[in-house]
């Protein structure tokens, strides 16, 4: 029994764990597959009790942990010892002057923090996201009979125009591919044509957790003169805010991935855009009953006000906005460095030419989505306290994990998952040698190339694409394979040319076969590419 089996079956006083049945994807390796009701495959976040509480590593996406030092000054702070006169924020009446204190220092912390100009109001609001894609369009569209133009980039931006639907007449700008998913944020140039120039906001998520999207920096001032609203849950404080330069009317942040304790929602509205709710907004909802009451109109959750201050000093003693922003750049870059050097071992939605891949949220999948290897990676990372990678949510399992990356997680953490990515990949890769041909390739018509498979030599990237002024070039796609093969209709589409050579990301190449360098050299010299390659 492998060490993972091992580990569940000692903590769970189980002889015989039921296991899969599937076979990993050709190409890799496992022992023994792992159980269907292992803890690490519901998405638990306990690991075995080996591991010290303090070495366990979260990467959910949210909720998620609090930088350990914030975690220690609200222990302090909000849960005095016995010895101490006073309440913890917890037990705060909202309407104490204890409280007015804690609040006061919050707000005027997190404008600090952000750089929040003085004609934009902060709000502390309950309801989280779903809340807020309520509230926006009940803020700013009177009638309910009002236009406004949605971004749809992912999983979150078309949950909001769902909602938007009951109270304005949401048009969209969709990002999305022919299959549903979304890889991609569509161009200045194609939002300034689609959009309605007559609505009342234009709606963006600037960080979509599910997807892999963010937006680095803001929109600029579109032409029309819309007002931007922002909803920012998972990417606030990572990055500095444009506020006038990108017409920012609203933007909106939950608490629970980079600002605090979920249950509380940071809405930062300018002045000009109060008083046009829609007469059926509910109280709790309208932004302007809540700042004309000085954000206490209804009882507002102490505890998560304090959670949030604690965090936005702990943001400013250590660097500010731009530290913060260097240190997601570096974990995010250490992560897709890993993938994109796995030799397609891990392989993620977004591609690296991209400049929308998220720093706050890396999906990625093993081996092509293999569930074999998938349950056992989870479980190995289980058992050495890696854990949030899996999360159950409504959206399904899918073949991707997570790796977020919030504040709470350390550039030194992301180390330790990296590793232990690399360690795994290296075990459970299985690449084959092609044989050396017996069949000289020189019997197809290619002039320029001398061809040869000596597979103890260094492998060519190669890089497959149509081509038709050289279809004898095609018949080089049978010499290797993907997991799942490709079939002759699809060899036939393929092509390749020297000297330079990618892989693309489904094809696999290096761990299913050597192909030597001589392959694609010509005789005497190197030959150029065809001339439409050129």
């Amino acid at each position: 029994m492998n060490s993972a089996l091992q580990s569940y079956a000692e903590n769970n006083e189980v002889n015989t764990p039921r296991t899969t049945t599937n076979k990993p994807a050709a190409g890799y390796s496992v022992t023994n597959p792992v159980p269907h009701d292992h803890p690490a495959l519901h998405g638990s976040l306990t690991p075995p009790t080996n591991v010290p509480v303090d070495k366990i590593l979260n990467f959910s996406p949210g909720p998620t942990s609090l930088p350990p030092a914030v975690e220690a000054a609200v222990q302090e702070k909000c849960f005095p010892s016995p010895s101490e006169k006073r309440l913890g924020s917890m037990a705060l009446s909202h309407r104490s002057p204890e409280f007015g204190s804690i609040l006061r220092q919050t707000l005027a912390k997190s404008r600090e923090v952000m750089q929040v100009p003085p004609e934009y109001e902060i709000l502390f609001t309950q309801g989280g996201g779903h809340g807020q894609f309520a509230a926006v369009p009940m803020n700013l569209c009177p009638t309910g009979a009002e236009t406004a133009t949605y971004i749809v980039n992912g999983t979150w931006s078309k949950r909001a125009v769902e909602e938007a639907k009951k109270y304005c007449v949401p048009h969209v700008i969709s990002a999305l591919n022919e299959d549903g998913s979304c890889t991609s944020f569509p161009s200045l140039d194609t939002i300034e044509n689609e959009i309605n120039p007559n609505s009342e906001f234009l709606y963006v998520c600037s960080n979509e957790t599910v997807n892999g999207l963010e937006l680095h920096r803001l929109l600029p001032t579109l032409n029309c003169g819309v007002p931007l609203v922002v909803d920012a849950s998972s990417d606030f404080t990572s990055k500095p805010i444009a506020w006038r330069e990108s017409n920012v009317g609203i933007l909106f942040a939950c608490a629970s991935k980079n600002i605090g304790h979920p249950g509380i929602t940071m809405v930062v509205i300018r002045k000009d855009l109060l008083g046009r709710a829609n007469p059926f907004t509910p109280g709790v909802l309208n932004y302007e009953t809540n700042i004309l009451a000085d954000n206490v109109w209804n009882t507002i959750p102490t505890f998560n006000v304090d959670v949030v201050g604690i965090m936005m000093e702990w943001i400013g003693e250590n660097g500010g906005i731009h530290e913060m922003e260097r240190m997601s750049i570096a974990k995010s870059a250490l992560v897709y460095s890993t993938i994109d050097n796995s030799n397609g071992f891990f392989g993620t939605k977004v591609d690296k030419s991209s400049e929308y891949r998220s720093r706050m949220n890396v999906p990625f999948c093993v081996a092509g989505g293999d569930e074999t290897l998938t349950d056992l990676f989870l479980v190995e990372c289980w058992e050495k306290g890696i854990v949030g990678l899996r999360t159950i949510t409504p959206f399904g399992k899918g073949i991707y994990l997570r790796a977020s990356l919030y504040h709470g997680v350390t550039y030194d953490e992301a180390v330790v998952l990296t590793n232990f990515m690399k360690e795994f990949a290296a075990k459970h890769s299985t690449p084959k040698k092609v044989e050396k041909s017996t069949t000289s390739l020189m019997e197809i018509s290619t002039p320029l190339f001398r061809q040869s498979l000596d597979g103890d030599r260094p492998c060519a990237e190669i890089k497959f694409s149509p081509h038709k002024e050289y279809p004898q070039y095609n018949e080089f796609a049978a010499m290797s394979s993907s997991p799942d093969d490709v079939t002759a209709s699809n060899r036939s589409s393929f092509t390749f040319y020297s000297p330079a050579l990618t892989l693309p990301k489904n094809m696999k190449v290096n761990q299913y076969a050597r192909v030597s360098h001589d392959m694609f050299s010509p005789l005497g010299e190197r030959a150029s590419p065809p001339p439409s390659l050129r």
